[in-house]
């Protein structure tokens, strides 16, 4: 059961409570009073206020009975039989006849006692004429009503009785009243006592979980979950309490995998960019100490210095635009392209050197148009990366490499795959991880950065796509990339 609904319960339970316990309450008094009539006892009157409170009850009673009933005294002789018909005397006249009497008839001389002029005096047939009067251990009470063009008149006269007649009684009557009245609002206050931890119970136990999974997250401890069984409006923050602890811990979990991977980074290209540091330390050495002593060594040690710069300038290239794809759209903003055109100008730009360096490139275009979001530069490196890593691991004089391109419902395509040695297919998956080389094709670090193929994966990436790498039979490496057609970037 929801908050919601145990509140609106709560609500209507205490509502409702308090009026039943009302109609129990007058069914248990109007009980009492039937089992009064019914036992033969009588209501003593000993003081005026006791007279007053049976003339009202007389009144509300007849007249009342009258206006619904008519004359018939069964439907209002209970109350008035409930007086003691020795000390008490009750009249009711219609029209000057009467209709009705009960008590001791000895009393009706109480009734001359009346003014006359009281009796006979007219009033307003929308109101009533009462009078009561206390004499000298004597009581008289006269009602005079118009009820449907009819002229009632209610006498009641009585005496009072000695003090002390029915004192227990009244003692237990006063007795039970306040025990009923204690017992009503224990209940009430019962009621609303469970009603109030029904609901709060709820609460309070989804508030301390949550507290706990708090505490626990403060301190660090972020694999906590929380579990809760209820199906209410609490378990949708439960869920997002979790959601958002499970995401901190990946969240934390990358940042301690990208840290650990700056620091190989840092380690890597400090092994790497040393090693061409050494040569040409070594080299320009030989060219200080006189060790090259012929023209041709000299141009030989020239040659080797120029080549080692231009290595170490190429591996500081791709570290720069390593960290610019980890900064992300701001260091590489994307804009409109079309794959084919873009493809096109760097096949045609850079044919020469791949075909100097034996690599037989063939491009095939997607016949219609392929627009995309993306960045020029990252897409000159990343089909740079692959073609010159094909070259570098070939283990024939010539690597043919394949790129085509494709439109697939509304993806972008992009293939490029060569002849060369291929690659273990356990080692597919971890070809995208920074300074990661196989055990044999991937085993030389002469003439790299290590960072090449994690460039290509990162900028695919970057651009809302995903690289895949695929085994080509019966040899060979395929890259294959697949993004989003522009319009359909999310």
């Amino acid at each position: 059961m929801t908050i919601k609904k145990r509140l609106i319960l709560s609500h209507i339970l205490v509502f409702v409570v308090p009026i039943l316990m009302t109609v129990v309450l007058f069914l248990m008094a109007a009980g009492g009073i039937w089992l009064f009539t019914q036992s033969g006892n009588h209501v003593y009157v000993e003081s005026s206020t006791q007279f007053n409170r049976a003339s009202e009850a007389v009144h509300h009673v007849v007249f009342r009975s009258l206006r619904s009933s008519g004359d018939d005294p069964e439907h209002y002789k209970w109350i008035i039989e409930m007086l003691s018909p020795e000390q008490s005397y009750v009249v009711l006249e219609k029209d000057g006849s009467r209709i009705y009497e009960y008590g001791n008839g000895h009393l009706a001389s109480m009734m001359e006692a009346i003014p006359s002029d009281i009796r006979d005096r007219s009033f307003s047939r929308q109101k009533r004429d009462t009078y009561v009067h206390a004499d000298t251990g004597r009581f008289y009470y006269l009602e005079k009503q118009y009820i449907h063009d009819s002229l009632y008149r209610l006498y009641f006269v009585s005496r009072q009785m000695p003090h002390g007649t029915d004192e227990a009684v009244e003692h237990a009557t006063q007795g039970t009243l306040m025990a009923i009245f204690l017992a009503f609002f224990l209940v009430l206050a019962g009621t609303i006592f469970f009603l109030t931890r029904f609901v709060l119970r709820y609460i309070l136990q989804a508030l301390k979980l949550l507290q706990t999974g708090s505490d626990q997250v403060r301190q660090g401890n972020l694999t906590y979950r929380l579990t809760y069984g209820h199906d209410d409006e609490v378990k949708p923050v439960v869920d997002t309490f979790n959601i958002m602890t499970e995401e901190l811990e990946q969240s934390l979990q990358e940042r301690t995998r990208q840290e650990e991977n700056r620091k190989e980074l840092i380690a890597s290209m400090s092994h790497d960019i040393r090693t061409p540091l050494t040569a040409i330390r070594a080299y320009v050495e030989g060219l200080a100490d006189n060790i090259a002593d012929t023209p041709e060594r000299r141009r030989h040690y020239i040659e080797v210095i120029q080549k080692k710069t231009e290595d170490m300038n190429r591996m500081i290239d791709q570290l720069f635009l390593f960290s610019k794809i980890d900064l992300g759209e701001k260091a590489l903003p994307l804009q409109s392209l079309e794959l084919n055109e873009v493809i096109s100008d760097i096949i045609e730009e850079n044919k020469e050197g791949w075909q100097y360096r034996q690599a037989l490139v063939v491009w095939t275009p997607s016949p219609e148009a392929l627009p995309l979001l993306g960045n020029r530069e990252l897409w000159q490196r990343i089909i740079t990366n692959l073609v010159t890593n094909s070259i570098k691991y070939k283990t024939e004089e010539y690597v043919h490499i394949g790129i085509r391109s494709w439109k697939q419902e509304n993806m972008v395509c992009l293939e490029v795959a060569d002849d060369g040695p291929g690659v273990p297919e356990e080692a597919l998956m971890r070809l995208a991880e920074p300074f990661y080389r196989t055990d044999k094709a991937r085993s030389r670090t002469g003439d790299g950065s290590g960072l090449g193929l994690s460039i290509v994966a990162r900028g695919v990436q970057l651009m809302k796509g995903i690289v895949t790498f695929l085994p080509v039979h019966p040899h060979g490496l395929c890259v294959h990339m697949e993004l989003p057609s522009e319009g359909d970037v999310k």
